[in-house]
Formats: structure tokens, C-alpha cells, sequence
């Protein structure tokens, strides 16, 4: 993501937050799938999961630099 941040804090929170989201995606479908036997499909499940959600929010995030201010 190009340019400088205006507020390094918040800057580093949103990435780190990226970040953090596929492991505990795949984490917490490894857990639901243990509990109903499929820990492979739960794996799956949660990393599909992850994904979905980290390219969300980049989008989400490529759509407001683009936005006319």
C-alpha cells in the first residue's frame, strides 16, 4: 500500500489485523470441524473462510483511496 500513513498506529493495527485473520480462520474451523468430526473440511472450511474476509477487506480498502474526496 503506497504512500505514507497519516498515523502509523492505525496503520499498523489494519495490517496486522490482515494478518492475524487467515491463522485464526483456519484455527477456528480446525476446532468447529474437531467438534463434528471433519477436521480436514473444517481446516478447508476456515482457511476459505480467511481468505474471503482478507480480500474484503482489501477491496474494501482499495475502494475507499479511490473514492473523489
Amino acid at each position: 500500500m503506497p504512500g505514507k500513513p497519516d498515523k502509523p498506529l492505525i496503520w499498523l493495527g489494519k495490517h496486522l489485523s490482515l494478518a492475524l485473520t487467515l491463522p485464526a480462520s483456519v484455527a477456528a474451523g480446525y476446532i468447529l470441524g474437531s467438534l463434528v468430526g471433519h477436521d480436514a473440511i473444517g481446516i478447508m472450511v476456515g482457511m476459505a473462510a480467511g481468505l474471503f474476509q482478507v480480500l474484503r477487506e482489501l477491496l474494501r480498502e482499495d475502494n475507499r483511496k479511490n473514492e473523489p474526496k
